[in-house]
């Protein structure tokens, strides 16, 4: 099966659990969202001012003089509540995932990293993730082989990734991230995402 066709059925299933529960689509996302304007707002910083700088005027200054692999997993549980849940561990993978790539660019490419492309790798990797945990078991029960599920996977992570980068970039203003602007910002992107593959509902 192609990888947009699971995405779409896999939309679809997550649209009727939410509709029988008497909520929106994006719902399950909230704290999703809340991290993806956090991110949005340290990508911003970190390609204006460096690391350093954005780790200060985030208010991780323990953070600020660390390596990247200590400075990762403070930043994410910083910015994750309900470290516990199912959507705390997605988000917490797919966070790391995205401020590594981040900490780890090259010189040239830090201006590049820049809130709006973080925002919309992490939401992507974040529902990739979240299907293959919700729907791991039957598809690796229909892959022929490890690998090839290893290389469903795979594309099922590029398929979210090009759904994401065709969303229209029209992010707030550096400092704006954390406010309603980037509430707003970042449900509309994920909404985009989704809407690709279905009816995603209305934003809240």
């Amino acid at each position: 099966m192609e990888a947009r066709e699971v995405v779409r059925r896999y939309v679809a299933a997550l649209e009727e659990t939410s509709s029988s529960q008497g909520q929106d689509i994006l719902a399950a996302f909230r704290l999703t969202r809340k991290a993806a304007q956090a991110l949005g707002e340290f990508g911003d910083l970190m390609a204006a001012s460096g690391l350093t700088a954005a780790l200060e005027a985030m208010g991780l200054h323990d953070l600020a003089h660390l390596p990247p692999e200590k400075v990762v997993p403070g930043v994410t549980q910083s910015w994750l509540e309900e470290p516990g849940s199912l959507e705390a561990a997605v988000a917490g993978a797919a966070l790391a995932a995205c401020l590594e790539k981040a900490l780890t660019a090259d010189p040239g490419e830090v201006s590049r990293v820049n809130g709006s492309s973080l925002v919309r790798s992490f939401l992507a990797l974040a529902f990739s993730q979240r299907l293959a945990f919700d729907l791991g078991e039957s598809l690796e029960a229909a892959a022929p082989g490890w690998q090839q599920y290893r290389q469903g996977l795979v594309r099922l992570q590029e398929e979210l990734a090009a759904a994401a980068s065709e969303v229209p970039d029209n992010p707030p203003e550096t400092g704006q991230w954390r406010t309603l602007a980037g509430w707003l910002q970042v449900t509309r992107t994920l909404e985009k995402i989704l809407q690709r593959y279905g009816d995603a509902g209305p934003s809240s």
